[in-house]
């Protein structure tokens, strides 16, 4: 069993759409969500000696934020010292919300309105894990967001059913890096 521990329920609800598309059958993984980065790190030493006791492997998710990538992965070591399974930490850069803006034709899956020519070729969404707020870019960037979702979580559900699942597609380097996990996960399991 694969347990994901995730920062909030958008996580949560991206990970319920892509994996069971990247074959993942249910009794495979369980998600567990926080509410929130702090949650998430308040609890991790806390829940890693239960979980890790009946887990074959545990995945740590998180956003970056502002923070220091290389500061972050240490924090979060160091609160898994407890843990009896093999673990791996990933962290979206700068947002769950940037591997979103990687697949520009997902998004303009989930809204008639988005404007995908106007966006695909602009070198911003080029290299997405560089915008410093990608939440606010999709709903700046699709007109209708608040009238469809008006919440992260139900638009991490839609947008799951859509996102190309290749290395090469997509231009967040962190959920590639993440991708690449699931598959040698997928692998062994």
């Amino acid at each position: 069993m694969i347990i994901f521990l995730v920062e909030d329920y958008s996580m949560r609800k991206f990970l319920e759409g892509i994996l069971p598309r990247l074959g993942f059958a249910a009794h495979h993984f369980e998600i567990k969500h926080h509410n929130g980065k702090e949650d998430l790190l308040a609890n991790l030493s806390k829940v890693i000696p239960t979980l890790s006791k009946r887990a074959a492997h545990l995945i740590v998710l998180i956003d970056k934020d502002k923070q220091d990538c290389v500061q972050l992965k240490q924090k979060l070591q160091e609160k898994m010292a407890w843990c009896f399974c093999q673990y791996t930490l990933r962290i979206a850069c700068y947002e769950l919300e940037s591997w979103f803006l990687g697949d520009l034709d997902a998004i303009a899956c989930c809204s008639s309105k988005f404007k995908l020519d106007f966006f695909k070729n602009k070198a911003k969404y080029q290299h997405t894990d560089n915008i410093t707020k990608p939440s606010s870019e999709i709903e700046a960037i699709v007109p209708d967001w608040k009238t469809l979702y008006a919440s992260k979580p139900k638009f991490a559900e839609t947008i799951s059913k859509f996102m190309t699942l290749e290395f090469e597609h997509n231009h967040s380097e962190s959920f590639t890096v993440f991708l690449k996990t699931l598959f040698q996960l997928k692998q062994a399991v």
